[in-house]
C-alpha cells in the first residue's frame, strides 16, 4: 500500500451481507466487564466502556445485540439499610433506536435502565472488592453484597461463564469475607465454568487491604474507571503457590466440606459440566486494546 493509500476499507459496503456478519462476530474481543459495589447507594457501577460493536453502526448494532447479553443493574437505594426493587429480567435484544451516546448515558447513569452488557462466552465479570473509602467507608469488603449477588442479580450471574474476585491478606481480611466469596462464586453455578483469584496487579501482590495506601488500590490507574486485563501472575512460583494454598486452605475452613475450594459443580446431564471448579491465579494490569476509530463505511 502506498503512502498515499487511505487507511478506510470504502468497500465494505459492498461485501455481502454474510461476510459482513462474519467480520462483526470475529470483532467481538475478550474483555474484563468490572462492576464495583458502592456501599452508600447500595448498588453496582460498571467501569466499564459499551462494547466498540454497539457503535459502529446500525448492521453492526444489531449484530451486536444478538451477541451480547443485557445485564440489568439495581438502581441506587439512598437508604442502604432498607431494600432496593430487584432488577429487570434479562435481555438479549434493544427494541430502541437511542444513540449511543444516549444509551451509555442511560446504561451507566442513575435512574431507571440501568445496566451493561457482557458477552457470556468471551468476557469475564471481575467483582472487585469495593475501594476503601469511596466506596467502602467502613471497610466491610466481601460482605451481604457478595453473599446476595446471584440472589439479588439473577440475570447477571446467569449470563457469566467466567469470574474473577479479589484475593485479601488474611492480616487485612475481615472475619466474614471468605464465606462472603465462596457464596459469591457458588451463586453462579452450575453456569460457571472458570474462576479466577486476583493475587496481583501491574505493582506487584495485591493484598485487598482496608488501609492506607493498599485500601486505595481499588482506584486509580487499574481501578475504577480504566479498562483493565487479568493476565497469568510473573513473579516468584512457590509464592504463588502459596497464596492459592492458603486460600483453598481458608475455603476448607470455611465450608468444611473436604474439597478443594468448597465449591462442586452440578452435573449438568447430557453434555453438562460437572466436578471441581478451581480458582486460578490472576494478575490485573491495565488494558492494551484501544478501539481504533471506525475507518470503514458500513452499510446501514
Amino acid at each position: 500500500m502506498s503512502s498515499s493509500s487511505s487507511p478506510s476499507f470504502t468497500l465494505f459496503p459492498y461485501l455481502p451481507p454474510e461476510l459482513r456478519l462474519q467480520i462483526y462476530r470475529h470483532s467481538a474481543h475478550p474483555r474484563v466487564t468490572t462492576l464495583t459495589y458502592h456501599f452508600q447507594t447500595n448498588t453496582f457501577t460498571c467501569s466499564t466502556h459499551p462494547p466498540p460493536l454497539l457503535h459502529i453502526c446500525h448492521e453492526s448494532r444489531a449484530e451486536g445485540f444478538r451477541l451480547y447479553t443485557k445485564c440489568f443493574l439495581p438502581n441506587p437505594d439512598p437508604d442502604p439499610t432498607g431494600t432496593t426493587s430487584p432488577p429487570p429480567g434479562p435481555s438479549h435484544t434493544n427494541t430502541t433506536n437511542q444513540s449511543p451516546a444516549a444509551e451509555k448515558e442511560e446504561g451507566r447513569g442513575k435512574g431507571e435502565g440501568r445496566y451493561f452488557y457482557h458477552h457470556p462466552h468471551l468476557d469475564t465479570l471481575y467483582l472487585p472488592r469495593p475501594p476503601h473509602p469511596s466506596a467502602d467507608p467502613l471497610g466491610l469488603g466481601y460482605a451481604d453484597w457478595a453473599r446476595d449477588f446471584a440472589v439479588r442479580l439473577p440475570n447477571v450471574a446467569e449470563a457469566v461463564r467466567r469470574l474473577a474476585v479479589d484475593y485479601i491478606r488474611p492480616e487485612v481480611r475481615r472475619p466474614w469475607e471468605v464465606y462472603g466469596k465462596v457464596c459469591l462464586i457458588r451463586g453462579f453455578l452450575p453456569t460457571l465454568e472458570e474462576a479466577f483469584m486476583v493475587i496481583s496487579s501491574s505493582s506487584g501482590i495485591r493484598g485487598g487491604g482496608s488501609e492506607g495506601e493498599e485500601g486505595r488500590e481499588g482506584e486509580g490507574a487499574e481501578g475504577e474507571g480504566a479498562e483493565i486485563e487479568l493476565i497469568d501472575p510473573r513473579g516468584d512460583t512457590e509464592e504463588i503457590m502459596g497464596i492459592m494454598e492458603r486460600v483453598r486452605e481458608s475455603f476448607r475452613v470455611e465450608v468444611g466440606d473436604g474439597l478443594g475450594l468448597g465449591l462442586e459443580q452440578e452435573d449438568g446431564g447430557d453434555g453438562g459440566k460437572g466436578g471441581r471448579l478451581e480458582l486460578i491465579p490472576k494478575a490485573k494490569v491495565p488494558s492494551t486494546w484501544v478501539c481504533p476509530p471506525a475507518s470503514v463505511t458500513c452499510a446501514w
